[in-house]
């Protein structure tokens, strides 16, 4: 089990899947404005907040995710539920859709990961090699650095995504929980074809939000699964990556 943490009241249960680095109190401004609408049951993922490191040393995958958000739903007896993701945690709430998508009544995705998939991320976690070299630069952050000034002046990455990177990877438990995360969740990726298809032949209400200056995982990394949709909603608000769940909780 994962730790969740009801941070509001109201009729419909709302599963929220937090970002890298952070842990269940990013979503605390959105609940606010949700009480006595969502029941908002937030989760500490693995190597997050309160959770450490899983049982085994395995990597995650899409069936034991599902054992998990199985054994909270009867835990809590919810049986219909809506599902929420920010940054990373759009995985979570992509594979959980995938997983139950006739008790999926809507979805809400913000600046969600997961749909487009960032080179750099298939190369540091996809092969052996990738992933020591990932850690052997985590472990010399210096030479990340000028290894980041580099792609920034030939134009493989730009000034935010390189102050993200940094400010993400600032200390080294920081450090630790980004390369558990992105080795340890790799296999939760997703056939858009086979989910869309899902989500079409099922009444899920799909919602992307996107802010206008994010850099990290700007509104057209959405498109690959959104123009499979039949109907979705789009809100592209004028904020960057880090406060985007801040200005959504606002127009919620």
């Amino acid at each position: 089990m994962l730790p969740v943490f009801k941070l509001s009241n109201g009729p419909v249960p709302l599963l929220a899947f937090h970002g890298i680095g952070q842990d269940h109190r990013a979503f605390e401004p959105l609940a606010q404005q949700l009480e006595g609408r969502y029941a908002m049951y937030a989760f500490d993922l693995f190597f997050h907040g309160s959770q450490s490191a899983p049982a085994s040393d395995d990597v995650l995958t899409k069936q034991r995710f599902q054992e998990i958000i199985q054994a909270f739903l009867h835990q809590h007896s919810i049986e219909r539920f809506a599902v929420i993701g920010f940054s990373m945690g759009g995985r979570f709430a992509l594979a959980t859709a995938e997983a139950f998508p006739q008790q999926t009544t809507e979805l809400i995705l913000l600046a969600p990961d997961g749909i487009t998939i960032s080179p750099w991320y298939r190369i540091a976690t996809q092969s052996g090699l990738g992933r020591r070299l990932f850690r052997y630069f985590l472990q010399h952050m210096p030479l990340f650095h000028r290894f980041g000034q580099v792609f920034l002046s030939v134009g493989l990455i730009n000034r935010s995504v390189l102050r993200f990177a940094e400010s993400t990877l600032a200390t080294v438990e920081q450090r630790k929980s980004v390369y558990n995360s992105w080795v340890y969740f790799r296999k939760l990726h997703f056939n858009l074809s086979e989910l869309s298809e899902l989500l079409n032949n099922h009444p899920v209400r799909v919602r992307f939000f996107a802010g206008y200056f994010d850099q990290v995982l700007p509104v057209s990394y959405i498109k690959p699964l959104s123009r499979r949709l039949h109907a979705y909603e789009l809100t592209v608000l004028k904020t960057g990556h880090n406060r985007l769940i801040e200005k959504v909780a606002k127009i919620f």
